[in-house]
């Protein structure tokens, strides 16, 4: 396989992470690109086109996120924005608003599959497809837990808190080592961020 041109050369872009989670950082600078953090500001959620598939969501509000960057983007630069969702059965599920909402939804995601969805957008000032300015993507991953006991939901939530997470768990925390019994597609784009389809478009900009 041909390598990026980009590799051992300075890209072509200043990269511009448009997320305050410490995850898609993370994952980001996993693929040794420099880039800056500058999150855009909290878009609600549950606030998408009522026609919209699930599959559809994530990508339609990372694009939303990218729309809510503050300020235009320079010539040399390329915004990234991001969102996840868990879907199981009919139900989408986002971030919980309290403890009681984490535990609803760990009840729904125990002992069966879910499908994680993350929707990436990638925007400049100078790039453009079929009349906008971006380009967006998805990937999917299904995961399976193993029956969740109370008290192991009780647990996992007073001491991770996860509620600035989708479906309310962490792949990478306690619940994921504990938990998940199968996992069929890209592990980190459970964590927040599908670096290697990311990898693939940036190198062709």
């Amino acid at each position: 396989m041909t390598p990026p041109l980009f590799l051992n050369k300075p890209y072509k872009y200043r990269v511009i992470l448009g997320s305050a989670s410490p995850r898609r950082e993370q994952l980001l600078s996993g693929l040794d690109i420099p880039f800056t953090v500058q999150p855009v500001p909290d878009l609600n959620e549950n606030d998408y086109p009522s026609g919209l598939s699930p599959y559809e969501i994530p990508e339609w509000l990372a694009r939303a996120k990218s729309a809510a960057f503050p300020r235009d983007l320079e010539p040399d630069e390329l915004l990234i924005t991001a969102d996840t969702l868990v879907f199981c059965g009919e139900g989408v599920l986002g971030k919980p608003a309290s403890a009681g909402e984490a535990y609803k939804m760990l009840s729904v995601l125990s002992d069966r599959p879910h499908q994680v969805i993350t929707g990436v957008f990638l925007r400049t000032s100078d790039h453009v497809l079929s009349g906008e300015t971006g380009i967006g993507f998805s990937d999917i991953t299904t995961v399976w837990f193993a029956p969740l006991s109370e008290q192991e939901i009780t647990y996992y939530i007073e001491k991770y808190k996860p509620f600035d997470k989708a479906g309310a768990y962490g792949v990478q925390e306690w619940i994921g080592y504990a938990g998940i019994e199968r996992i069929e597609g890209s592990y980190f784009n459970v964590m927040g961020l599908p670096v290697h389809k990311l990898w693939r478009y940036l190198s062709t900009l």
